[in-house]
């Protein structure tokens, strides 16, 4: 890696066991996250015990350039060792390399995820006790005394949704709108911690939408699934001057068509759910004076440019919803235009 001074280096804290076994799972595990995030510098560093500790990695860092290290400590709660000792070994790290910036991340206390992962590897054990086997007897009889109407399920999951949120994602009511319909689309409640709302997106959104204008989309499957959408949904995948253009051009049919729609897309709003290439074509053709949308749902799923994208689209100049993740598709696009068309409806 080249020694750019506004590389920010990171460091993931263990406490350290004197089981060295229990210490190479926890560098392999910092492996693989190293290996999801190409082009940040993480490490592992041991807390006590056992080395490299924490100054040790900081002058790693600092001597390959990195001038910003965020330090997250792999702690389940905010006890001394992250309150009071770690912050001491920073200012000591401070004053060996007064030219880096050292920050200290939350630990892992409170998250939902971690929440989410405990419910399910104990439902096997725990669903409905003793009387899962009968119920799963009865043919057609929901175990557990589940609804069994769509409003009355629709219900069940938000009120599952809500307490699992508990203070989680913004305060905003319309912003926690779409959140709620994104966990409920997708059941992943992670999507809280990756999601990003422009403060203007869900006025500009609904205003775009009480205007008549258009939803510009990527692919069918997200076409398909906003039917909460009253006005003119426009995808222009199949058709085949779009396979001609993306040939003559060099690039996916998705950017293509995003090309071929262009003259829908000022002050409408565009979904990409599948293709980062047509997210990317939408920043392009803005950053060079071209139609600029109302607002940009920007959530397609992927490993190969998907996260890069979407980073690129939250810190453009463009109005968005997006995630900073892998994660995404059609079924989360869907659900943020999807609330956006909802909350309109209500107002």
């Amino acid at each position: 890696m080249s020694n750019a001074t506004d590389t920010t280096g990171i460091l993931i804290i263990s406490h350290g066991s004197p089981r060295a076994e229990a210490n190479r799972g926890f560098e392999g595990m910092v492996a693989r996250v190293a290996s999801r995030l190409p082009g940040t510098e993480i490490l592992p560093a041991f807390f006590s015990i056992v080395r490299p500790d924490i100054p040790d990695q900081v002058r790693a860092l600092a001597s390959r350039g990195v001038r910003r290290i965020l330090l997250m400590p792999y702690f389940l709660y905010s006890g001394q060792h992250v309150t009071v000792d770690i912050p001491a070994l920073m200012d000591e790290c401070r004053r060996q390399c007064p030219g880096v910036m050292l920050d200290l991340l939350p630990t892992l206390e409170n998250d939902p995820s971690l929440e989410d992962l405990l419910a399910e590897r104990l439902a096997s054990l725990a669903l409905c006790g003793p009387q899962l086997p009968d119920a799963i007897a009865g043919a057609s009889s929901p175990a557990c005394g589940l609804p069994t109407t769509g409003p009355a399920i629709e219900q069940r999951s938000y009120e599952i949704i809500d307490r699992q949120l508990g203070d989680w994602g913004p305060a905003d009511p319309a912003a926690r709108q779409i959140i709620r319909r994104i966990v409920h689309a997708t059941a992943d409640i992670s999507f809280v911690r990756t999601l990003r709302i422009h403060p203007q997106a869900v006025e500009r959104g609904r205003a775009a939408l009480a205007a008549g204008k258009p939803v510009l989309c990527d692919v069918k499957m997200l076409q398909a699934g906003m039917t909460k959408v009253r006005g003119q949904i426009l995808c222009a995948i199949d058709r085949p001057e779009v396979a001609d253009l993306a040939r003559a051009n060099g690039c996916t049919r998705a950017a293509a068509a995003m090309e071929l729609l262009a003259p829908h897309i000022e002050g409408a709003i565009v979904a990409i759910g599948n293709a980062p290439t047509a997210l990317w074509k939408i920043m392009e053709m803005a950053r060079r004076g071209g139609p600029r949308p109302a607002l940009v749902v920007g959530l397609p799923v992927g490993f190969v440019g998907a996260r890069e994208s979407k980073q690129a689209l939250w810190e453009s100049d463009l109005c968005s919803i997006t995630n900073i993740s892998p994660r995404g598709g059609s079924p989360v696009a869907a659900a943020a235009v999807n609330a956006l068309a909802s909350l309109g409806e209500e107002e």
